[in-house]
């Protein structure tokens, strides 16, 4: 244990880098608190630079993935496979406003599944506003339903949210045992998350969508033949290494390389313009969270955490249930992935037996849980500035309702169906 002095001033440090990156005075950029918070916990001697270097070691293969598919991504919608996909989506709505609210939950879930939430909120969101906004109907069912499934179908595989990545790295949790583990939840929660929003926009929903005008998506281009291509390989080279208990990352940037080479060698698209879709930000984001997380243990602060979370639970429902419900709430106090970090702290401090079950409830509640508020997470966030550019308010309080209503009932089911299925075992 720290100085008790040298520990408060550590757990101030925590809390005001929580405080900029969730309240981003002034358009502050969430990467900026985390790196400063890191040097302030070096100057207060709780970090040395070996600390910092091993945070960049441990950091470095999914930062490395995470660019690859931000790369692949990027080249994609310059492609319009997002578009074709969206617009598929309404032309299979039959002209039913329900029906299509359900295809906009099944386009999300399996753009997060396969490339990660953020790619849902920051490209998904755009093309299914433009979509309903041709169809004159309320967007906002639909634009909701983008930043909610982003969250909550964010369960199923690694590579399907950050804080994933760093559970499954940071335990050395094999790819299909995760996937296998996860999957039931992962459908539970947004099978719930669709019927939630099919009752609570009953009344705003269309019965009959009227006729969009046609928009013409360029399916024959040179550019979205090969993107698709190397998405389609992309995709099956990163299941394969998940098979072989392989590191992600060299597919990732394999893919990523293969993408911008037939960007650039169809004229599809150049490589600055694939740059301007890549979220720098978010490489010093996450070294600096996960700096400042091991300052936090230097200082001897997760002991008491660990209490609270692994204390005496009457049985292994219930050690779920408190792990699921507090990183849960954690994430909507701290953001997702500062939770995420403190969570990882204090797993392998439980029972053996009982670290990846308790990790599986903790990736539910910090995936799940975040959608209840506009903070919860940085995909809600990027939502939330992407909705309001194309000059749709989000009413505050009916998000926060929205948020009060769904998420208790998503969390429980997907907790629910871990627990049916006895966890990660």
């Amino acid at each position: 244990m720290e100085h008790p002095v040298r520990a408060l001033l550590g757990l101030a440090v925590f809390l005001a880098a929580m405080a900029l990156v969730i309240g981003r005075p002034r358009g502050l950029n969430e990467a900026w608190p985390a790196v400063g918070g890191a040097g302030g916990l070096a100057v207060l001697g709780l970090l040395t630079p070996a600390d910092l270097l091993a945070v960049a070691r441990e950091t470095g293969g999914i930062l490395l993935f995470l660019l690859g598919m931000m790369i692949v991504s990027a080249a994609l919608e310059l492609a319009g496979v997002f578009a074709w996909a969206a617009s598929y989506a309404a032309r299979a709505s039959g002209g039913s406003g329900r029906r299509l609210l359900v295809n906009v939950f099944v386009l999300g879930a399996a753009v997060t599944a396969a490339l990660s939430l953020d790619v849902t909120v920051i490209i998904v969101t755009p093309l299914v506003y433009a979509t309903v906004t041709a169809l004159g109907v309320d967007p906002l069912p639909y634009l909701y339903a983008c930043t909610f499934v982003a969250n909550t179908g964010s369960l199923v595989f690694p590579m399907s949210n950050l804080t994933n990545l760093l559970v499954t790295d940071g335990l050395r949790l094999p790819f299909w045992r995760f996937t296998a583990a996860m999957a039931l939840p992962d459908a539970a929660a947004v099978a719930m998350n669709v019927a939630v929003f099919a009752w609570v926009f009953r009344d705003r929903l269309a019965g009959n969508l009227p006729t969009a005008p046609a928009k013409a998506v360029a399916t024959r281009t040179p550019f979205f033949r090969g993107a698709a291509a190397v998405l389609a390989l992309s995709l099956l080279g990163l299941f394969a290494a998940g098979l072989a208990e392989r590191p992600l990352w060299p597919v990732a940037l394999a893919a990523a390389a293969a993408m911008a080479g037939v960007a650039v060698a169809t004229g599809g698209a150049s490589l600055p313009a694939i740059a301007r879709g890549i979220s720098w930000s978010l490489f010093p984001f996450v070294w600096g969270m996960d700096a400042i997380v091991r300052g936090v243990e230097h200082a001897g602060l997760m002991t008491g955490f660990a209490r609270i979370v692994l204390g005496g639970h009457a049985s292994p429902a219930a050690r779920l249930v408190a792990a699921g419900g507090i990183a849960a709430a954690g994430a909507n106090v701290f953001n997702n992935i500062p939770m995420t970090l403190l969570m990882l702290g204090i797993l392998p401090l439980a029972p053996r037996g009982d670290v990846m079950a308790l990790a599986a409830a903790t990736l539910i509640g910090v995936n799940i849980g975040p959608a209840l508020t506009t903070a919860g997470s940085l995909a809600t966030i990027l939502w939330l500035a992407a909705v309001r550019r194309r000059g749709v308010e989000v009413p505050a309080l009916e998000y926060l309702r929205i948020g009060a209503v769904t998420v208790p009932l998503v969390l429980a089911a997907a907790l629910a169906a871990l627990i049916l299925e006895g966890g990660l075992r």
